[in-house]
């Protein structure tokens, strides 16, 4: 009794998310980032959702947001968003370089080339972005720049005799100094993940098995448990400031793409053992059993030497722990787990509105005030993604979510008329 109660809370208490995510948060973001007047999407936002200039408009802002709402677009919940066209058309004219083929790394407030860097980075979610828009649109042209832009990688980010590929280029496609990180790799992976399952290109499957393999034999130091977040360049971990440093967030990451590229080879248990560990060290040492959250850093010890607690990493924790939900491990010690990550994501992050706190302290309390434009990705697809895995394990027998989800989705209509009509009278009088 007491399992078949944690499977219909856990059930209700996703999906009731998700119905706030889709209904509420997801449209009031898309009004908020989208910049009507010089295209694409603000970079940050402060106070009442008003933008804040930063100098610098990113291109893996604007990918990170398009994605986020080209899978909204096809959910069947929630207002329907405006035509995606315009912020597609704005990408390829603001970043773009049709003579080498690649994507400039950021564009000022005015819309000039600010960073004229090829960041792998950022490359990955051009993928990423371009792949979810074409999924929602079916506009070929964004298939095809998708492709192109893995060429471009596959053809100019290789290094001579060295495994994995360089972090950044110049303008003249030479390399650039920069240290050498695991999460440029891991958001590749991830890009090519989801554009092998809609794109039949074999170029993506190709890349991701190399970027499992890499992992696996030079990344990931399985006996230590040690996913470095920094290396030299033969991709040996590098200190930072004296240590190793690690982050629970990319663990829980790992385990995601891990998962995912183990089900596309058909053998959706390949790498559980690795999984199983990951998911174990992350929620020893991540977790902090006195005050809730996730740490940003800690040292190869386990220790804390960041005791910040951003909001992404209890995004990606909570689907990572809904995945292993059937791998072996302790299912009711997972689901506690989750339920926690909820209540401090409730309590302290995220705000009914759909403003959030981006950073807190290590007791909570509010780091920063202002909400970066790549973090909707990180709440969005945490929640939706995890949602995903929980109804795949069948339907809940709640009596609760049912009704609880249609008299919230009504409040919204009636909500959502009256502020049209508002913004209707405001018009006619201006």
């Amino acid at each position: 009794m007491e399992t078949e109660f944690m499977a219909n809370g856990l059930h209700t208490t996703i999906e009731t998310l998700s119905y706030k995510l889709l209904e509420r948060w997801v449209p009031k973001w898309y009004e908020a980032f989208s910049d009507n007047e010089r295209g694409g999407f603000h970079e940050r936002l402060g106070h009442s959702f008003r933008p804040l200039p930063t100098g610098q408009r990113r291109l893996v802002t604007q990918c990170r947001q398009l994605a986020l709402y080209s899978h909204a677009t096809l959910q069947g919940l929630g207002r329907s968003l405006p035509d995606l066209k315009d912020r597609f058309t704005f990408l390829i004219d603001a970043y773009y370089n049709p003579k080498t083929g690649g994507w400039h790394y950021s564009i000022d407030d005015e819309g000039k080339v600010l960073d004229a860097a090829y960041d792998l980075y950022t490359l990955a979610f051009v993928i990423f972005g371009l792949s979810h828009y074409f999924r929602a649109s079916g506009d070929e042209q964004a298939r095809e720049m998708a492709g192109k832009t893995l060429k471009f990688i596959d053809a100019n980010f290789r290094l001579p005799e060295m495994p994995g590929l360089t972090e950044a280029l110049d303008e003249k496609l030479k390399p650039l100094e920069r240290v050498r990180r695991h999460e440029s790799h891991m958001h590749l992976l991830e890009a090519c993940l989801f554009a092998a399952e809609i794109s039949n290109d074999p170029a993506y499957r190709k890349m991701t098995d190399e970027l499992v393999d890499l992992f696996i034999n030079y990344l990931y130091d399985a006996q230590g448990n040690i996913l470095s977040e920094y290396f030299t360049h033969d991709l040996r971990p590098r200190e930072q400031n004296g240590n190793i440093i690690l982050e629970p967030g990319h663990y829980c990451e790992w385990i995601w793409l891990l998962k995912k590229h183990a089900k596309q080879c058909g053998d959706p248990a390949r790498y559980d053992a690795i999984c199983k560990s990951l998911l174990e060290w992350a929620a020893a040492k991540g977790w902090d059993v006195q005050y809730g959250g996730i740490y940003d850093e800690l040292n190869a010890q386990g220790e804390a030497i960041t005791d910040t607690k951003r909001l992404w990493p209890l995004a990606e924790a909570l689907k990572a722990n809904a995945l292993m939900l059937d791998s072996g491990v302790d299912k009711v010690a997972v689901k506690n787990r989750i339920r926690k990550m909820v209540e401090v994501f409730r309590t302290f992050y995220m705000q009914e509105r759909g403003f959030w706190t981006e950073w807190l302290k290590r007791d909570l309390t509010q780091e920063t005030d202002y909400m970066p434009g790549t973090t909707p990705y990180h709440v969005y697809f945490g929640i939706m993604e995890t949602r995903e895995v929980i109804h795949a394990r069948g339907k809940t027998r709640s009596l609760v979510a049912g009704p609880q989800m249609a008299l919230y989705s009504f409040r919204r209509r009636i909500s959502n008329r009256i502020r049209d009509v508002r913004f209707g009278l405001k018009a006619l009088r201006s």
